[in-house]
């Protein structure tokens, strides 16, 4: 852990000596990158204590539904039934113990997204993990994050265990004519069954579905049934 922090420290130096060096133009960049060699010093630290010990206390918010099927910035696509959060410097797949200090609820979750960027807040939780901790309600609530082993995922199960998506029954409709119930694949498919008996009994007997000849009548007025008569006589 020693080694890591001098490690650190001398970077943050060494960005601070050219900082001092640079023109004015090239000051912001300097500062930039000792902010990141500043996280760069926390993060070390708290991965070198081996995990459990260190404990970090702030706000705790959740991602909102709209965010569920979004690319997170590890690469991977966001999910809301997912165990997972995003932090704004510990590396990705860091797996972090996440307790609700108004209840004690306690939840394990996997790195894979930055942020969270609301004032306060430390990390954002995924609506599984959120609900695990029972911090819906509350939207945000104060929670203490340590690092923990990645086998409390339970074998790295990707998504929480919750109910079984409901599965609506097909409609049905019924048959006047057999007084049964059939959906509308079902109906397709007696459609289909009728026409192809209805085809093969025309091709057996053809001259059960032709149209025969039938005699033609045509109504004579009074007037061509006298000249008709006339003719006769």
């Amino acid at each position: 852990m020693q080694k890591i922090k001098t490690t650190s420290q001398k970077a943050a130096h060494r960005i601070l000596h050219v900082a001092a060096k640079c023109s004015v133009r090239s000051f912001y960049k300097a500062v930039v990158l000792t902010l990141i060699a500043v996280f760069a010093l926390a993060n070390a630290e708290m991965l070198a204590d081996g995990g459990k010990d260190v404990v970090k206390s702030g706000n705790a918010t959740f991602y909102g539904n709209r965010s569920h099927g979004r690319r997170t910035s590890s690469g991977t696509v966001y999910h809301r039934d997912s165990l997972t959060c995003a932090h704004r410097t510990l590396p990705f797949g860091t797996v972090l113990k996440v307790k609700n200090k108004r209840n004690g609820k306690e939840v394990y979750v996997t790195v894979t997204d930055r942020g969270p960027f609301r004032k306060g807040a430390v990390i954002d939780l995924s609506m599984a993990a959120a609900k695990h901790i029972d911090m819906v309600r509350d939207g945000v609530c104060p929670v203490e994050i340590s690092m923990a082993d990645p086998s409390m995922l339970n074998g790295g199960v990707p998504y929480a265990k919750g109910k079984e998506e409901l599965v609506l029954p097909e409609l049905q409709l019924l048959d006047p004519v057999t007084g049964n119930y059939y959906t509308m694949t079902e109906w397709q498919q007696r459609e289909a069954t009728r026409k192809e008996i209805a085809k093969t009994n025309a091709a057996k007997n053809p001259e059960n579905f032709t149209a025969k000849a039938q005699p033609r009548y045509r109504v004579v007025g009074q007037s061509n049934m006298a000249k008709a008569e006339q003719a006769d006589k």
